[in-house]
Parts: structure tokens; sequence; C-alpha cells
């Protein structure tokens, strides 16, 4: 393993954390059906191929109110290449996920692995009963990820994102049962 993980330090791992890569293409996206007692996703295939980046500055902007987080790093050059961070909800006993990101060059690495099992194991020691997070219907990779590690659909919102760059996107909700 080229990589350890640890607690981030806010501070001292801020610009590392904003150097990570965090852009995916896909050539799949989902469509969301909505019925009056259902929900699903549709897969749908585009063309041109979707280049999707996210901006790391979201991770350290005022309204991401996540409290802990953890670090994957290049043991040669202390590089971030992954990077989690969640906020415990006690009054219905969540843990949110507000950021998961594996540098483009390291994933299927095993460290969004990692860092979803230090994450778990979190959740689990404050009393959490489920792991919860939002993504976008175009993060089909992503959905696809936390599917193969046990998330499950669990709610859209098609009205979330109504501004640039998002509006043709709807917000997808996944959870994990702890």
């Amino acid at each position: 393993m080229p990589w350890k993980i640890r607690e981030v330090d806010r501070k001292a791992d801020r610009r590392s954390i904003s150097a990570i890569d965090t852009s995916f293409e896909t050539q799949r996206i989902y469509e969301v059906a909505v019925a009056t007692h259902s929900i699903g996703l549709v897969e749908r295939t585009v063309e041109p191929a979707i280049r999707k980046s996210y901006p790391m500055a979201d991770a350290f902007a005022p309204w991401s109110t996540w409290d802990t987080g953890w670090v994957a790093l290049d043991d040669d050059n202390g590089v971030a290449l992954g990077f989690a961070a969640v906020e415990y909800e006690a009054w219905h006993a969540r843990l949110v996920l507000w950021h998961l990101y594996v540098a483009r060059s390291h994933r299927r690495s095993g460290i969004g692995r990692a860092l979803l099992g230090l994450v778990e194991e979190y959740g689990r020691s404050r009393g959490a009963k489920r792991v919860w997070l939002e993504t976008t219907s175009v993060n089909v990779p992503g959905i696809a990820a936390y599917g193969r590690l046990g998330y499950m659909l669990v709610g859209v919102d098609t009205t979330v994102y109504d501004t640039l760059p998002y509006e043709d996107e709807a917000a997808v909700y996944l959870a994990k049962l702890l």
C-alpha cells in the first residue's frame, strides 16, 4: 500500500486536498423517473461524453459543515490522493458523508473503500444507524461504486439543482445501514 490515511488537519491539509483531481468522464447518466409512489433511475447513454469536476473549494466553504475528515496521502511525497469528510446528526442517528473524493489517477486502488471503511467505523462509534450521502444523477461511476459497497438509493430531488452548472441534474440520495 503506497499510501496511508490519517485524520484531516483542516488548515495544514487544505492546499493538498484542494489539489485533488475530482474530474470524471461518463457516457452514461441517470434520468430520474418519478411516479406517485415510486422513484427510479433510468440509465441513458449520452454523446458526446460528459466531463465533470467537483470544485474542491466547496469542501472548505462556510456551508460545508463537516466536522471530521480523513485524508489519504502518498507515502513518497505526502500528496493527497483521497479525502472523506462527515458530520454526525444525532437527532436521527445519521452520519452525513459530505465529501468523498479519490484522485482520478488513483481510483480503483482501494482508497475509496478504505476511506468509507473509516467513515462507517466512525459512524458506528458515534451511534449512527446509517451513512447518508448526496450526489448527482450524472455521477454514474460514483453511484456504481457506492452500490458495490452496499449503498442503496433512498431518494431523489429533481428541484434542488436549478443553477449552472447543475441545472440538468437531479440530486440522488444514497444510504447504507450500519
